[in-house]
């Protein structure tokens, strides 16, 4: 008993650590550091809001929220978050074995740290992200720029962003370990993902979607995530019960086909490498 408690007790240290060099190794040697974590979403943000709110000067009626410029920018943005700490970790996730051979092949190496820490690394970049937002979404709500407002909601985002951990958790046990065996993996979750990018409500609305595309879209894994992060960070409205339970479902059943096929064939790692 006393010797699993240590095991635990440095599995917790050791994640800390390869999270820590994580974040400092993103922008080691820049001027500004870790505060690039701030500028990307920030950024971003400007780019949605000029493309879509003056260039293409999109419009839409959504639930409440009419009209393009800034409040469009925010519906891309308070989507596009949460994909793109889906996209980071799994694509990162997916090689981390093959990547890290010279760890792998240590006899008491804990193999599960690596999808561990790059689901935790994206996840605080997708909270810096949503800082921003949130903080955007005030300074433009008191200058009348726009109807989206702060709401009771956002306290909510962190039980949002823990199932999004346990569903990235459980790909990427899944994907590494296919990916060890298989190395076309790798790519094929690129194409894939690419592809469930355009097949989720995030750069245009589920209203805009023909009825009878829309099961296939609500068949995507992703789209309850996009729609919880929606209801919570723009709308400000409790997302129905039928979504969370959809999503914390997902979130379970890729956790328990991830760990079990990665407990069933870590030990063979090494051999593959």
């Amino acid at each position: 008993m006393k010797q699993r408690i240590r095991h635990i007790l440095f599995q917790r240290h050791l994640l800390w650590e390869f999270l820590k060099r994580d974040l400092q190794s993103r922008y080691l040697g820049t001027a500004i550091g870790l505060f690039w974590s701030v500028v990307n979403p920030l950024i971003m943000l400007v780019v949605y809001a000029t493309v879509f709110g003056w260039i293409l000067k999109a419009r839409y009626e959504h639930r409440g929220i009419a009209g393009g410029g800034i409040d469009f920018a925010f519906y891309i943005f308070s989507g596009l978050l949460p994909w793109f700490a889906f996209q980071e970790s799994l694509m990162r996730m997916t090689t981390c074995i093959v990547d890290n051979s010279h760890l792998i092949k240590q006899v008491r190496f804990p193999a599960k740290t690596l999808p561990a820490y790059l689901t935790l690394s994206s996840l605080v970049n997708q909270a810096i992200g949503s800082a921003i937002f949130f903080a955007a979404v005030l300074i433009v709500s008191t200058l009348g720029a726009a109807q989206c407002q702060a709401h009771w909601t956002w306290l909510a985002l962190p039980l949002a962003m823990a199932i999004e951990g346990v569903f990235f958790f459980g790909l990427g046990l899944l994907f590494s370990t296919m990916h060890t065996y298989f190395r076309d993996v790798g790519p094929m979750v690129s194409v894939a993902l690419m592809v469930i990018m355009w097949g989720t409500p995030m750069l245009y609305t589920i209203n805009m979607i023909p009825e009878a595309l829309r099961p296939l879209v609500y068949a995507n894994p992703a789209t309850c995530m996009i729609l919880i992060h929606h209801d919570l960070m723009l709308f400000g409205e409790w997302p129905g019960l039928g979504l969370w339970l959809a999503f914390i479902g997902i979130a379970l059943a890729s956790l328990a086909i991830g760990y079990a096929a990665f407990t069933r064939n870590h030990a063979d790692f090494a051999d593959l490498l």
